[in-house]
């Protein structure tokens, strides 16, 4: 008589990956949004052109939220005199150097 064996349920589900690029995701859930699609109030931090490019949000200094993630970046319209990306460390917002951003 044959046996068969029958794999445990964890194998069976390393033998097929799900690839998370397979998993749909609304806009809304990961942060990134046409900048036509949306109002401007649920926009996140990235923009992305009808042309296919990405940007980063612009804000004034006196605008840049406090209460983010490290590495969180912006654009900075009046930081260093004509504008520069900025970065938030986990207690202020710096330059890609790691200085404090200069701004009026």
């Amino acid at each position: 008589m044959e046996t068969f064996h029958t794999p445990p349920l964890a194998a069976l589900l390393l033998a097929s990956p799900v690839l998370a690029d397979s998993i749909p995701v609304s806009p809304a859930q990961h942060g990134l949004f046409d900048r036509s699609a949306l109002p401007p109030e649920a926009q996140g931090f990235a923009l992305l052109g009808a042309d296919g490019g990405t940007g980063l949000k612009a804000l004034p200094y006196s605008a840049l939220p406090l209460r983010l993630l490290s590495g969180t970046a912006f654009f900075c319209t009046d930081c260093a005199g004509t504008g520069q990306p900025v970065f938030f460390n986990g207690s202020a917002w710096v330059d890609a150097s790691g200085t404090g951003a200069k701004h009026p």
